[in-house]
């Protein structure tokens, strides 16, 4: 069982920081918030019909983020970047689709969303390599013993002089020092949210260590602007999509036809995007001509 394998020890090593300092966390965040976007009602079955709602996305509250705002105006963004040969991405108007995003990324409802979503995924993507741990194993009824051992060692004076001696020989910076006790502050809060404050203090008073900043509820979780990059497969292929043939003939088969692409992202710029400002009044030029015998091996 996995209880049988706990120690403090383990919880005390389970960050979310790889070898090259990137954080995973904030990584599997902004998968989960992509996977929030293709699944909106919006955008759905227009550029993503094959993907299905991640598991995790039914524990979110999204009552005070604007959710469909995002979706729309990140695959506008996407489709103003993509110069397909049909023109789409000239009816958007890229500079509304940039301050629309600004406003939502630089938002305090973008920060409560991004700590939202990391204290979702933590549990689950923070593991110990060898024992196959994670912070879910430490949770739960006994979360608050866990938090309180790993307050004792914190303010094990052997603890405050060996973070101190890697400070003083350069070995470890002030600003990794905040990192990884904001990161010791996110642990404590999942574990028990009421041990977070004494921590704090505690840490504050340390007079031997750097000043510490409690950015538990202030730090920027998500990161800055989603990449469009990220679904301009879909996109595109939404773009080339061609309409069915309507009203052919089956005897003219050597007769040529008009063929439309993209027909659903037409429709979907002159209402969602239009309807938040981004449609620029231009229309694509997607039709092309082909032989009703080259269509119907098409289809």
């Amino acid at each position: 069982m996995a209880d049988d394998k706990r120690t403090l020890e383990i919880l005390q090593s389970l960050s979310p920081f790889s070898e090259n300092g990137d954080d995973v966390v904030t990584r599997a965040s902004r998968d989960l918030l992509i996977s929030c976007i293709k699944t909106d009602p919006r955008v759905h079955m227009v550029f993503f019909p094959h993907v299905f709602p991640d598991p995790l996305q039914e524990h979110l509250d999204f009552r005070t983020f604007p959710m469909e705002p995002l979706a729309v105006a990140f695959v506008a963004e996407a489709i103003a970047n993509i110069k397909d040969g049909f023109l789409f991405h000239s009816m958007i108007n890229k500079s509304a689709v940039e301050g629309a995003l600004r406003d939502i990324y630089l938002s305090l409802q973008w920060k409560k969303l991004g700590f939202q979503m990391y204290t979702l995924v933590y549990p689950e993507v923070v593991k110990d390599v060898t024992s196959g741990l994670t912070l879910k194993d430490y949770m739960g009824d006994d979360g608050c013993t866990w938090a309180e051992r790993l307050m004792q060692h914190v303010q094990d004076p052997r603890w405050t002089r060996g973070v101190q001696q890697r400070i003083v020989r350069g070995q470890y910076s002030e600003e990794d020092y905040n990192r990884d006790m904001n990161a010791l502050f996110v642990k404590l809060h999942l574990l028990d949210p009421q041990s977070v404050i004494p921590a704090y203090q505690f840490l504050l008073n340390q007079r031997a260590l750097p000043a510490v900043n409690l950015e538990l509820a202030t730090r920027n979780y998500l990161g800055g602007p989603l990449d469009w990059r990220n679904i301009q497969f879909d996109v595109e292929n939404a773009e080339r999509k061609p309409s069915a043939p309507l009203g052919v003939s089956k005897l003219s088969l050597n007769s040529q036809m008009d063929v439309f692409h993209g027909t659903a992202v037409d429709e979907f710029v002159v209402t969602e995007c239009r309807n938040l400002g981004l449609w620029s009044g231009l229309r694509p030029e997607n039709v092309t001509v082909a032989k009703t015998r080259d269509k119907c091996r098409m289809m």
